[in-house]
């Protein structure tokens, strides 16, 4: 049963992608429809995961509706460049730089989760002792919040683009040899976008700790 469903997404992705050919549908218009399929693929998986029938379905609808706002972003993207390689030069030097910034943020909030962590433990241990109030660890966790808040604006903006850059990726690998060196470059900056992606998180996990090591 699980195969077939997964079959019957896949071929819904075959049928959208055919039909476009077929139709003499132009670059865009493909290109948002293949992210549509993408989507609906995906979604579908990930609504199979929540537990049922029901849920998969839900979830290659959801899907298509994201896998077409990504690719009308490609879409968008693409018009800015006169050939293919151009394109994908440009998006391989944006994720370098989302790359560059989300390395040094990372850098940054470790250094701070390290000096939290310590003044977080201090103060909850006076609290305890009776020798601060209620309000002053209600100010550290105040500053907390404001810092997760910009942590999950963070992760938000990366996860987004992780999902335009794979997108890009996977749609480029189907007209180009297996070995081209653009694709090489997008896929290094693809992985380590992921890894800044997990370290963030991973640092917003911690933030979290601390928040709740302060809680009363």
């Amino acid at each position: 049963m699980r195969q077939m469903r997964y079959t019957a997404i896949a071929l819904l992705l075959s049928g959208l992608t055919t039909g476009c050919a077929t139709n003499e549908t132009t670059d865009q218009d493909r290109t948002r429809l293949e992210g549509a399929g993408v989507g609906a693929l995906v979604g579908g998986l990930l609504g199979h995961a929540i537990g049922d029938g029901r849920g998969a379905a839900i979830g290659a609808v959801i899907g298509a509706g994201a896998g077409y706002l990504v690719g009308d972003e490609i879409a968008k993207r693409k018009q800015e460049y006169a050939s293919t390689e151009d394109f994908l030069d440009g998006e391989i030097g944006r994720t370098q730089e989302f790359n560059s910034t989300a390395s040094a943020y990372n850098q940054k909030l470790g250094l701070e989760i390290a000096a939290l962590e310590k003044e977080s433990a201090a103060l909850r241990a006076r609290y305890d002792q009776g020798r601060v109030d209620q309000l002053a660890l209600a100010a550290t966790r105040d500053d907390l919040q404001r810092r997760m808040d910009e942590n999950r604006e963070l992760e938000e903006t990366l996860a987004q683009e992780l999902e335009v850059q794979t997108a890009i990726l996977a749609q480029e690998r189907n007209g180009r040899d297996a070995n081209d060196p653009y694709l090489a470059r997008l896929e290094k900056e693809i992985k380590l976008l992921q890894q800044n992606l997990d370290t963030l998180r991973e640092g917003s996990t911690q933030l979290a700790r601390i928040d709740q090591r302060l809680s009363v």
